[in-house]
């Protein structure tokens, strides 16, 4: 029998399953292609995530990103699998507010057999680029 990766990746990140860091940033999954490795969510950070000027903190803006793009690096791998991050870089557009939807994005841009390469996208829903990153992964089975 073979491994299903849209029926595990689905239950994996549904309501009730999902490590409390990604409840927190209030991913929600749209979309995934496990072929092409990308991954769309739309997040909602808590006011927990609010700095002093009244918009988000830019550690939550990372685990947003780092959230998607390791969604993205963990699909492209054979059976269930995940994507530890080893290194990150992310640059603040635009100030991220709290409580409304984001848009991100998750995309691999090289899968090795050592290491992943992804970048990642976090928009406003009208479409404003506000903070960008990329990030190595190491590829990690779970079986």
């Amino acid at each position: 029998m073979s491994f299903d990766k849209r029926a595990y990746w689905e239950g994996m990140l549904g309501e009730g399953k999902r490590p409390p860091a990604t409840d927190f940033v209030g991913l929600d999954l749209i979309s995934f292609d496990e072929t092409e490795g990308w991954a769309e969510a739309a997040f909602c950070l808590p006011a927990q995530a609010t700095n002093p000027g009244g918009t988000a903190q830019g550690g939550f803006v990372t685990a947003a990103l780092d959230e998607i793009m390791s969604i993205a690096g963990s699909i492209v791998q054979d059976g269930p699998a995940m994507a530890p991050t080893l290194q990150m870089t992310v640059s603040f557009i635009r100030p991220v507010p709290v409580g409304v939807r984001l848009l991100g994005r998750g995309e691999v841009v090289r899968k090795g057999r050592q290491a992943i390469f992804t970048q990642g996208f976090l928009r406003s829903e009208d479409g404003k680029l506000l903070a960008q990153a990329t990030a190595s992964c190491i590829p990690r089975s779970m079986a």
